[in-house]
């Protein structure tokens, strides 16, 4: 049964007459007529009575009418539900950047896209690795940057390399080891050291670090996901802090600190990934295209 002949029975019963149906929907009267006809055709019984002036429904067919009504009403809930799922899908990027360090690094990418097409939102969120593997994988987000060898492995994704984000160590302008011309590992771990956060590959070289020259590193070590709270603390103190390379060359940065003249960090490999079972859609597409144009790595 066709849910428009559906839609004409329903208008029949509701305005009592066929006319007054067909005036109602805007078609003309042999129209209805034909899909009261089709529909009665199909139960094999007649859904009204008809008399001269109107038309009233018979017990089978109002049991039939009041059952097509809530399969009409929940046709148009459906298509005003997926309407608004696809507005929201068209306008809604929920992006998750992983390690919690990383989000200041798809600021300017962020930004950009936001005064660019002002009809688009971004729900922004920082995570563990597997925090964001997982909320990807389960469809909580969209989008997941972060390091390339949490996500290429994933068979359910579609990763795409960014490039190689560099991060150094950095001290007060008066630090004693700002002023070494060179800096020793063994430097390094007289001093505290603010981590950026818990669960990244920086916290797995100062690890190395500290145990190599007999430290405990969790004494040694300060967790701190909050940039401008380490950069105060290293401002303040003898501590030594973790800063990616492009924003150690503003002029903000140097104005206060010194990096060390060490190169302790390897690169690391970043891109980000999409589910590969589900199209992408405009507004994710249009989040891709800027995170290439202002790659969060050098």
């Amino acid at each position: 049964m066709q849910s428009a002949k559906l839609k004409h029975v329903i208008a029949v019963d509701r305005h009592g007459s066929i006319s007054a149906a067909a005036k109602a929907l805007r078609l003309t009267q042999s129209t209805v007529s034909r899909s009261l006809a089709d529909i009665e055709r199909e139960t094999g019984y007649a859904l009204f009575d008809r008399r001269a002036r109107d038309v009233v429904a018979t017990d089978r067919g109002r049991a039939f009418i009041n059952r097509a009504a809530r399969i009409i009403s929940d046709l148009d809930q459906l298509t005003e539900d997926s309407r608004l799922n696809r507005m929201s899908e068209e306008t809604l990027i929920r992006v998750g950047v992983c390690p919690a360090s990383m989000q200041g690094l798809v600021n300017k990418a962020i930004k950009h896209l936001v005064l660019k097409r002002p009809d688009l939102r971004i729900h922004l969120e920082a995570t563990t690795v597997g925090g964001g593997v997982r909320a990807l994988r389960r469809g909580d987000i969209d989008v997941l940057v972060g390091p390339d060898d949490a996500m290429k492995g994933e068979d359910d994704f579609s990763f795409e390399r960014l490039g190689a984000l560099r991060t150094h160590l950095f001290t007060r302008k008066t630090h004693p080891l700002a002023r070494l011309a060179a800096v020793k590992k063994e430097d390094i771990v007289a001093y505290p050291v603010v981590a950026p956060d818990r669960m990244s590959w920086h916290m797995d070289q100062l690890r190395t670090l500290f145990d190599a020259f007999g430290g405990d590193a969790a004494r040694r070590m300060h967790v701190i996901e909050y940039f401008p709270l380490i950069a105060d603390i290293v401002a303040g103190s003898d501590a030594i802090g973790v800063v990616s390379a492009e924003y150690s060359q503003s002029k903000t940065f140097l104005r206060r600190f010194s990096l060390l003249k060490v190169d302790f960090f390897n690169p690391l490999s970043v891109g980000f990934a999409v589910r590969r079972r589900w199209l992408p859609t405009a507004a994710v597409r249009a989040f891709e295209a800027i995170l290439k144009e202002f790659p969060p790595a050098l």
